[in-house]
């Protein structure tokens, strides 16, 4: 628990911790760090793996922090296979919450990016392990930031969205159809565009924005 909070681990999350695990020992890390031993990717790509989950966590701690605030009350975070996802309770009253809501996770993600580059760019006397793991923390909160902003609901750029025709008509469900419509294309974008990378040979990154753009 924190803060209250109920945290939890689906058993989908032990899969998509492996992907990242093995995407980066047997991949990154190899082609970015040639010099390694086998045993130091392993490692730190199983440190990697770990602060990225925690930054997700970190996301979604934000949105429910920012909800309990407003005096909405969150059941549980639960990381999965897609991420995470924070069960709160009730939807907001107000356009100017929701949007509050919405931003607090992209922006503690654009932070932790910031952070974590800040490292490797700047702390050049710490070891080249730590720098490494640092900069690849660092574009993938940054990815995360910017990918959570894309405006089709319910990913927290549509939220924000949504906040925005709220507060502009007054009409939440209105609101909520035009911004449900929107991401429902976006996933369809996604969905064409992995099917178009499996043609081109990425099959694994191709499925997986298509699994996504479906989800």
């Amino acid at each position: 628990r924190a803060f209250g909070i109920s945290l939890r681990l689906h058993y989908s999350w032990f899969i998509v911790f492996a992907l990242v695990t093995w995407g980066l020992v047997a991949n990154y890390l190899p082609s970015a760090y040639p010099g390694w031993d086998p045993t130091l990717r392993l490692i730190a790509g199983l440190v990697t793996s770990l602060l990225f989950f925690g930054s997700v966590l970190a996301h979604e701690l934000m949105h429910s922090i920012v909800a309990q605030s407003a005096g909405i009350p969150v059941k549980s975070i639960t990381l999965f296979i897609f991420g995470g996802l924070a069960e709160i309770t009730s939807e907001p009253k107000q356009p100017q919450v929701e949007f509050r809501m919405a931003l607090a996770g992209p922006l503690t993600s654009l932070l932790l990016g910031g952070i974590f580059l800040a490292i490797h760019y700047w702390a050049t006397s710490l070891p080249e392990a730590i720098t490494a793991v640092a900069f690849w923390l660092g574009w993938i909160n940054v990815f995360l930031a910017g990918f959570n902003l894309i405006p089709g609901f319910p990913l927290d750029g549509g939220r924000v969205f949504r906040s925005i025709l709220w507060w502009r008509s007054g009409n939440l469900k209105n609101s909520t159809k035009i911004a449900s419509t929107v991401g429902r294309v976006v996933g369809y974008m996604f969905i064409f565009a992995g099917i178009w990378m499996i043609f081109l040979g990425q099959w694994l990154n191709g499925i997986w924005l298509a699994i996504i753009g479906w989800f």
